[in-house]
């Protein structure tokens, strides 16, 4: 049994540490690096298979694929990138099927909420940066603007990272499942 619980705290360990260090380079550099992505994949395999055999392979393998449906739509619609779509994967393979659901449909609700923050922060910021640098020309600065002023290819850029919702999602079912509260360190 010490077994189990010590490969149950390193699927929540690592499960932990991927979806924060995704999280981070896709706001960074809008990138979820493959070399983070195939190592948690190789080790929630093994862990299952050497937690419940065939039957854990098997609930990490189903956990994987229904990671990657729930957000499988929304890259063919252009929503999200690949490395969204496999990361969550990744996800439902260390939590297994319960797990990934709860991630995913967590996950979307996070996704949602961060979405409107997003648009309504584009949708604010031109005003606000406009309305500064009133203020500054109001009180008589000199020498060059210290507010950037909005240009089209600044505007134009659209890109949002899903990983903050993903880990937002990992984090709150991990709670929600209890799992945070079986690891002990």
């Amino acid at each position: 049994m010490l077994i189990n619980e010590t490969l149950n705290a390193i699927i929540v360990l690592s499960l932990l540490s991927v979806v924060t260090l995704c999280a981070v380079t896709d706001i960074l550099d809008n990138l979820i690096p493959n070399t983070v992505l195939l190592p948690a994949l190789l080790l929630a395999f093994v862990c299952h298979s050497l937690m419940a055999g065939l039957p854990g392979f098997t609930d990490c393998l189903l956990g994987l694929l229904l990671g990657l449906a729930i957000l499988f739509p929304f890259y063919l619609t252009g929503g999200t990138s690949a490395g969204d779509v496999k990361l969550l994967g990744v996800v439902g393979a260390l939590l297994g099927v319960d797990g990934a659901l709860a991630a995913g449909l967590a996950t979307l609700v996070f996704g949602g909420a961060i979405g409107v923050l997003f648009i309504t922060w584009r949708l604010i910021k031109p005003i606000l940066m406009m309305y500064t640098a009133r203020l500054f020309q109001l009180s008589g600065a000199t020498g060059p603007s210290l507010i950037p002023t909005p240009t089209a290819a600044a505007s134009s850029k659209t890109y949002f990272p899903y990983a903050p919702a993903i880990l937002c999602g990992t984090y709150y079912s991990l709670w929600h499942l209890g799992y945070l509260s079986q690891v002990t360190v």
